[in-house]
């Protein structure tokens, strides 16, 4: 049976992958926070709808990209993704297993949080690929 909470996000997650923005935007508190982790640059904290919109849709992440939810797992105040995804930079490529932990006030998304497996190797994929292009 599904929550209505999963419902939301995978309604979130279909717009990310349409590339619909303004879906996103309507769902996002005014002061939604990203906080995504690792090392390599676009790792840290995003504050706002603007900021976190930029990181989702940024220009450098990678190509090809491919985006696999395996599961998700739900309360009356969070969702939890767990996801894969994979893409190419250049000749580089990557496979990333993530957890996203996404908190929910009132229908909107008020935080959202990225751990991402294996840190080390998207580091080493963004700065590698970055020096590439």
């Amino acid at each position: 049976m599904d929550h209505p909470n999963i419902d939301l996000v995978r309604n979130l997650y279909g717009a990310f992958m349409a590339g619909d923005a303004e879906r996103l935007r309507a769902a996002f508190d005014p002061d939604v926070r990203l906080d995504v982790s690792g090392f390599d640059p676009s790792a840290g904290s995003y504050e706002g709808v603007d900021a976190v919109l930029g990181y989702f849709f940024a220009a450098d992440h990678m190509d090809d990209y491919q985006l696999e939810v395996v599961d998700m797992l739900a309360s009356d105040e969070r969702v939890a993704v767990i996801a894969k995804t994979s893409g190419r930079r250049g000749d580089s490529t990557i496979v990333n297993d993530y957890v996203q932990a996404i908190r929910l006030t009132d229908g909107k998304v008020v935080e959202i949080r990225n751990y991402n497996w294996d840190q080390r190797a998207i580091a080493e994929f963004m700065s590698v690929a970055a020096s590439a292009r």
